[in-house]
């Protein structure tokens, strides 16, 4: 018979901001021009896609501070506790990862050995060197040098639970809500700025394998990967890209404060925009987003179904923002393992997926043919 068609289905939303890059000037004074920004997305944050009573997790994308200094994680500290009395989150359920400027770069000057250091592993276009000297300086160096750039940031990540350590440079969380099927999500962080100082550019920084060592396929698992960095940014880029297209198929970047979206039938890219981006940008314009994750299809052939929406702010308040092909949800769906393998084989009708149609109104778009379920 033909498998039965599944039109709700539990689902995962989650509040998205990159690049906030707090520092002391956002103190709320009369110098501080980006509090408009941050009381736009507060009011904004009461807008959600139809059929999610809550957020499940927050997520940020590296850059929370703009120097890496601990005065501005307690500025960001205080604004976050607004976002959580608007969306029910608490910093249990925040994931970071880090980005350049939560480096603290009076680690990392000139002529120090960290500076030596970061650019010996430049030099050397080897990643069998690559190795070599970052285990080396994690697992021998008593002062964990490699690391110093980062205390400030640890101490804010470590609320969350996403310290990045000697032992454990990258992270990952297991979220408990199931997916439909017993399908389950787990997030993963990267490290993309563990080489990062001021000669920063185009393929100078470095993830190593060490951080995706553990990424893996696990049957009734699907995996989110977090960085701050792009690939393009890596010396290891080519590695990334094929580890992450193997087994990730959502990967969601920050830093270039442009958005862009790119979805191939393997797996979509988010590439994020600044919460609060440098005012001298060429295309300044605050963003954030909303993504969303469910199991549709049939237990036999089961999809993962992705879905974005991205908020942007235009004349002081938030609206939806539209891709190049005009879309203001944009919306993909990528095969995944099902769990049960051998029911699956003897399956022998055609996989039909509920088509959803998306309005075409300048608000949030409606999904009635979604239930969100914790």
């Amino acid at each position: 018979s033909a498998p039965t068609l599944v039109y709700t289905s539990p689902m995962l939303t989650f509040l998205h901001l990159s690049d906030i890059h707090f520092s002391r000037r956002n103190d709320a004074s009369q110098f501080d021009l980006d509090q408009q920004i941050r009381r736009a997305l507060i009011d904004d944050l009461g807008v959600r896609p139809e059929g999610c009573p809550q957020y499940d997790a927050l997520l940020i994308t590296g850059d929370i501070a703009y120097s890496g200094k601990k005065d501005e994680y307690d500025v960001a500290k205080k604004f976050l506790e607004e976002v959580y009395a608007k969306t029910d989150l608490s910093m249990k359920e925040t994931y970071v990862v880090p980005g350049n400027h939560d480096v603290d770069r009076d680690h990392v000057q000139p002529k120090f050995p960290l500076w030596d250091s970061h650019e010996a592993i430049r030099r050397n276009a080897n990643p069998v060197h690559w190795r070599d000297a970052i285990q080396t300086q994690l697992q021998k160096d008593p002062s964990k040098l490699l690391l110093a750039p980062f205390h400030a940031y640890n101490d804010f990540a470590q609320g969350c639970e996403c310290e990045t350590t000697a032992s454990d440079l990258a992270w990952s969380h297991l979220f408990e809500p199931a997916l439909e099927f017993d399908f389950r999500v787990r997030l993963r962080g990267l490290n993309s700025a563990l080489i990062s100082d001021a000669a920063d550019a185009p393929t100078k920084l470095l993830v190593s394998a060490f951080q995706t060592a553990k990424l893996c396929d696990t049957l009734g698992e699907v995996n989110l990967v977090m960085s701050h960095h792009p690939p393009e940014w890596l010396m290891d880029k080519a590695e990334l890209r094929e580890t992450l297209r193997r087994f990730a198929p959502i990967v969601l970047f920050g830093h270039e404060h442009s958005v862009r979206l790119q979805a191939d039938d393997k797996q979509m890219q988010l590439f994020a925009g600044a919460l609060q981006p440098e005012r001298d940008a060429a295309n300044w314009t605050p963003t954030y987003h909303i993504v969303q994750l469910a199991i549709e299809g049939t237990r036999e052939q089961p999809q993962l179904l992705v879905r974005v929406h991205t908020r942007e702010l235009h004349n002081f308040r938030f609206r939806g923002w539209r891709n190049e092909d005009d879309e203001l949800v944009c919306e993909r769906r990528f095969n995944v393992t099902p769990l049960d393998r051998d029911r699956a084989n003897m399956a022998t009708a055609p996989n039909v997926i509920a088509s959803i149609t998306l309005s075409p109104a300048a608000t949030m778009p409606s999904a009635e043919t979604q239930t969100r379920m914790r």
